[in-house]
């Protein structure tokens, strides 16, 4: 019996809480932290936050809010990357009173999660979700939240879809690399 009534309060909790509330609490912000250009599809309580893919460096994309009074957050959440390096370079997940907790895992490209999170949040707390952007390139990573604000931006493909473009970085190193090697033919010629 004990069992049962514990189960049905924990359901009722559960369904009360899938939606996120806003009525006790400020509206959620969105910002993103080095200037990048990650976006937000959507709104609270159904979104995508997309992180940065304009080349400019380490940059994470926030959407949080601070409540008002204590509550329970329950969401749904689907990660995608189109990084080509894979899921380490745009790590997702929730972010309470500034501790990140990495829902994305580190998987290849291509490769997604998803699950179900519940957080307890007292008054006083911010509470929200990030993508980070640790190279900013090689594509972007998308944290869905309730179904997401549309359909999917980041998704890999894996035919590559033309000829790879090297960063300006990578062709200064190959042009640096082509210049000793030409030294080193010259000095092997000159003796």
């Amino acid at each position: 019996m004990q069992k049962t009534i514990r189960a049905a309060a924990l359901s009722a909790m559960g369904a009360a809480a899938l939606v996120l509330s806003t009525a006790a609490s400020a509206a959620y912000v969105f910002s993103n932290d080095a200037g990048g250009d990650g976006t937000l599809l959507g709104t609270a309580p159904s979104f995508s936050i997309i992180g940065s893919d304009d080349g400019s460096g380490y940059d994470t994309a926030f959407y949080e809010q601070t409540f008002t009074q204590s509550q329970s957050v329950t969401f749904t959440w689907t990660y995608l990357t189109a990084d080509a390096g894979g899921a380490v370079y745009d790590p997702a997940g929730f972010i309470h009173n500034g501790v990140e907790t990495q829902l994305s895992t580190d998987g290849d490209p291509g490769e997604g999660s998803s699950g179900t999170w519940t957080e307890l949040v007292a008054a006083g707390d911010t509470f929200g979700w990030y993508v980070s952007s640790v190279d900013s390139g090689g594509g972007c990573g998308e944290l869905e939240i309730n179904g997401g604000g549309g359909a999917p931006v980041c998704v890999f493909n894996a035919g590559g879809g033309g000829p790879a473009i090297p960063e300006p970085a990578n062709v200064a190193l190959m042009i640096a690399g082509l210049g000793v090697i030409g030294a080193a033919a010259r000095r092997r010629r000159a003796r």
